[in-house]
């Protein structure tokens, strides 16, 4: 079994987890194939029966002090998303060998955001929630090689950490994912039941954030049908990352991009991205990704193709399906709420 030593320092093991109760970190044995294989460094895609090392907090809390300016030298990189607008395929076409790797959706920063929201103090060492932030990115960045960039995906639950991330390091740059209402409500309904009940834990944690929905009740929020649901999460999100453009992108650490774009032209929004993220890779890379079967991998679902034609299908199908319900949700949202746009033009939008 690997050392604690060996599982803090050595890219071959992923600081997963951080269970609260025991203040342990949960260190699995990865390779860098995997990384770069799976759309989600979550149990579900690495596999339930991945061994686990456990390493007390205390054992890992001088890489804080030791690590020295790490992150200064070479800053991470984040695509933020507000869900369902193509940041996995960003996050998989920005991941380019020799130039980047890329981390989607690990655990230990979802983690940290729940620390947060938690106000969570260590009951065995100094740290508390402030602390989690840079202690994650310090563990995560150890799986980028000496000439690489690290760019992480979060989950978008993560977003309400958005502003120790981003002040952790003068470098860090970083990207705003969203779409629209109605491709948000599209997007959801057409995976089925499973992706409603995962709204509804995002909502769970989005609320959290809010002060004026934190004492929402449970009864009140399971009384609100699932479309209602899946818009008020996607208008908190809205708001939430709105917040974070206005404090980020006039110093540009953050730029904006409509989810759409990135079907519609591929190729331009790569390169903007590049660009913009100092990834330095170079164009004739950028270029063939845009045109390889990236484009037409399915981001989450191995095997499967993706396309705007199968998409719009879909969708025409849960049009069908739901009739004027999902009009009359809209109208909703906008009733309750004057202020939004249902589709919106976010601060910060990246140039070509």
């Amino acid at each position: 079994m690997a050392t604690a030593k060996e599982c803090i320092e050595s890219p071959d093991y992923l600081a997963y987890r951080f269970d609260f109760q025991t203040e342990n970190l949960e260190f699995l044995p990865i390779t860098r194939s995997e990384i770069r294989q799976v759309s989600s460094l979550s149990r579900e895609f690495l596999g339930p029966n991945r061994p686990a090392i456990q390493v007390p907090l205390a054992e890992v809390m001088p890489l804080l002090e030791s690590a020295g300016n790490t992150l200064e030298k070479n800053p991470p990189r984040f695509i933020f998303h507000t869900a369902f607008c193509s940041s996995t395929f960003l996050s998989r076409c920005l991941d380019v060998e020799g130039d980047t790797i890329g981390l989607r959706e690990p655990q230990l920063l979802l983690d940290a955001a729940n620390a947060r929201r938690l106000q969570w103090r260590s009951s065995t060492t100094g740290l508390n929630y402030a602390d989690l932030p840079k202690l994650a990115l310090l563990l995560l960045h150890k799986h980028a090689g000496r000439s690489e960039k690290l760019v992480i995906k979060p989950i978008n639950s993560v977003n309400n950490i958005i502003p120790e991330l981003l002040q952790i390091s003068g470098g860090v740059k970083s990207l705003m994912l969203y779409t629209d209402a109605r491709n948000f409500l599209l997007s959801t309904l057409k995976k089925g039941e499973e992706s409603k009940y995962a709204v509804r834990a995002m909502f769970d944690l989005a609320r959290c954030d809010f002060a004026h929905l934190a004492n929402l009740r449970l009864s009140d929020a399971l009384h609100m049908t699932d479309i209602k649901v899946i818009l008020t999460l996607w208008r908190l999100q809205i708001e939430q990352a709105e917040q974070a453009l206005q404090q980020f992108s006039p110093i540009n650490r953050m730029a904006s991009v409509y989810g759409e774009r990135l079907i519609d032209d591929p190729l331009e929004t790569l390169q903007a991205a590049n660009r913009f993220l100092d990834l330095g890779v170079a164009a004739e890379k950028i270029s063939e990704i845009a045109n390889s079967d990236r484009r037409s991998r399915d981001a989450k679902n191995a095997g499967q193709t993706f396309s705007a034609g199968k998409r719009k299908e879909a969708y025409d199908k849960v049009e069908s399906y739901h009739g004027t319900e999902l009009d009359s949700a809209l109208n909703w949202l906008f009733r309750n709420n004057p202020g939004t746009r249902l589709r919106p033009r976010m601060s910060g939008a990246l140039g070509v």
